[in-house]
């Protein structure tokens, strides 16, 4: 069963579509292009549909891992970080770069691990 790796950010005050823009165009292509991750989604907390909840963080971004991947995956993600504050505290551009737009706190990563097998509805599986 695959793992994801859960991303949860915001864009700085007003700076939403230059944001996505740079994730959707930029960022998602640069890690996928430099890990084992095998797929990516992105999502936006919906605020009209969610009466009575808040959350701190505006968009979420799911990154698919290989079953046999996780610990290359986390490698990677540590890999990236270390290497952006070299390449920044060197003056030069980092392999996967962050945008000015997002803001930098709150910012959540985690990693999570299947322990169920995925359960279609019934619903589902009477479309099919």
């Amino acid at each position: 069963m695959k793992h994801i790796m859960v991303v949860l950010t915001n864009a700085v005050e007003g700076q939403d579509e230059e944001f996505n823009s740079w994730y959707d165009d930029q960022h998602l292509k640069d890690v996928l292009g430099k890990g084992p991750f095998e797929a990516a989604q992105r999502f936006r907390f919906e605020d009209t549909m969610n009466v009575g909840a808040t959350t701190k963080y505006r968009y979420l971004a799911i990154y698919e891992i290989p079953e046999d991947e996780l610990d290359t995956a986390y490698a990677q993600f540590t890999w990236q970080r270390a290497e952006r504050a070299e390449a920044t505290a060197a003056g030069r551009a980092p392999v996967v770069s962050v945008s000015d737009t997002l803001q930098p706190d709150p910012f959540l990563v985690g990693f999570f691990s299947p322990i169920t097998e995925r359960v279609p509805s019934n619903r589902t599986r009477e479309l099919a």
